[in-house]
């Protein structure tokens, strides 16, 4: 009997008082997969980020042979995690998804004839928007008359890390970047491969809880489930989650989602993950237990032996969300993500608007593009923001009539008027790390020396 008849077999012998994914998830409490808290709190030197690719969840693919004949059971059960177990995405809620398919062999869109893949080269050619992406090796992997998804294996050893850039074709796409008979360039960045969720669930990453030692004869898996949305802070409630288990020769996979919050959402940052307990139906034994989320699936456990991950770096004690900025959140959650340096915004009062804003966007943590953002007040005041390898030489960001020093956010600078930055002799300046690499510079206008002072003082840094 070969492995496929095997699992096959197993599969038949479906427990008599096994219940259907069709009954209420308020009836699951005690079933095979179901999920249940275990305490209300939060362990604050554990992090859910630790594991590369746990950022985003994703399917397991072809883990071994058969795999196909285990997922009818997980769509007859009340432990299923998704309607389509093939696909594969680079982003969240309501992202369409691919085949993991169409990343296999040598990818080669670019020398593509179409108008989209012409895009491309421009982009990837391009000195100031294409560094870090490769010239070579690009996959088309969704495809529309008005829309092109272009993936390429980004650097390091992650095997879910990949490299993003869409065209998009529309009439206002004639002026956009690289624009070519109608298609310019959209979305660009990283991409950490994750599975498509059932809709109305956002992915959910877990790890195993180090509160409770790994027993790999036991039925019950202890683990912390971060849920890769906003949710506000809150731990999750255990009617948002759903999980998937899977039994696959000598591999156990379990792949967690969780419902979409309803109602907007913030985003604090919170450390350690919602601890729950893990139903199974037998014991893990020496099998490896994989995390089905992220593409391809990562090792948990194996041999009875728990997979010890490196001690992740706790977040530094300086570090805000960017939802605390003034302006665009995301423009500066990916600009930090992107920047070898730290990256700050301003924390205006109301009625100041955040009014251009410019800085590296590919989600490496290693770019050195400069972020520059202006605000404009409500009295037609301004306040400017230059970050990152900004000063050519000292002279260039120092104040030329000095006025002692004062706070850039949480670093002193160099407080005057004047500086070879701004054609405005008369501009507020601040400046700290003059002539060094990275740099930071703040310059205002149309207010008194001691405000500047304090916007200046309330600038914030922005997390990775």
């Amino acid at each position: 009997m070969n492995l496929d008849d095997q699992i096959e077999s197993a599969l038949r012998q479906r427990p008599s008082d096994e219940r259907t994914y069709g009954e209420p998830l308020t009836a699951l409490d005690n079933a095979t997969g179901a999920v249940q808290p275990v305490r209300g709190r939060t362990r604050a030197r554990f992090r859910l980020a630790g594991r590369p690719g746990l950022a985003g969840l994703a399917v397991v693919v072809a883990l071994v042979a058969g795999m196909a004949a285990i997922w009818p059971r997980l769509q007859d059960t009340p432990t299923l995690v998704g309607a389509a177990p093939l696909q594969i995405q680079c982003r969240g809620e309501g992202a369409a998804g691919f085949s993991p398919d169409l990343l296999s062999g040598v990818g080669n869109a670019e020398s593509g004839t179409s108008a989209a893949a012409n895009v491309l080269r421009q982009f990837v050619a391009s000195p100031d928007y294409g560094q870090g992406f490769p010239a070579k090796g690009w996959y088309a992997v969704e495809q529309t008359q008005d829309r092109v998804l272009f993936l390429a294996k980004g650097e390091g050893d992650d095997p879910s890390n990949y490299l993003e850039v869409e065209a998009k074709r529309s009439d206002a796409a004639q002026a956009g970047l690289f624009a070519t008979d109608g298609w310019s360039v959209g979305a660009n960045g990283g991409c950490a491969l994750r599975s498509v969720p059932p809709l109305g669930f956002n992915s959910a990453g877990w790890d195993l809880d180090p509160a409770y030692p790994y027993a790999p004869g036991a039925t019950e898996l202890h683990v912390l489930v971060g849920e890769d949305a906003c949710d506000g802070g809150t731990l999750i409630s255990p009617d948002r989650i759903q999980v998937g288990v899977a039994y696959a020769g000598d591999r156990v996979v379990v792949t967690l989602v969780a419902r979409t919050p309803q109602g907007p959402q913030t985003c604090p940052l919170r450390l350690g993950g919602s601890p729950y307990v893990v139903k199974l139906d037998q014991p893990i034994g020496n099998r490896e237990l994989l995390d089905g989320g992220p593409w391809p699936a990562v090792s948990i456990a194996s041999g009875g032996r728990a997979i010890i991950a490196s001690t992740p770096t706790p977040y530094p004690s300086n570090w805000h969300m960017a939802t605390d900025c003034t302006g665009d959140a995301n423009f500066f959650k990916m600009a930090s993500m992107s920047a070898s340096y730290d990256v700050y915004c301003a924390v205006l009062p109301q009625a100041w608007t955040l009014e251009s804003s410019s800085g590296p966007q590919k989600g490496n943590l290693k770019d050195r593009t400069p972020v520059d953002v202006s605000y404009r007040g409500p009295n037609g005041e301004t306040f400017e923001l230059r970050e990152g390898p900004v000063c050519a030489t000292a002279s260039a960001c120092t104040p030329r009539s000095s006025a002692g020093t004062a706070m850039f956010g949480d670093r002193q600078g160099q407080l005057g008027t004047g500086i070879e930055l701004s054609a405005d002799g008369a501009v507020l300046a601040l400046s700290v790390g003059a002539g060094q690499d990275p740099a930071w510079v703040a310059t205002g206008t149309g207010m008194s020396l001691e405000t500047f002072k304090e916007l200046a003082a309330a600038v914030i840094v922005v997390a990775k």
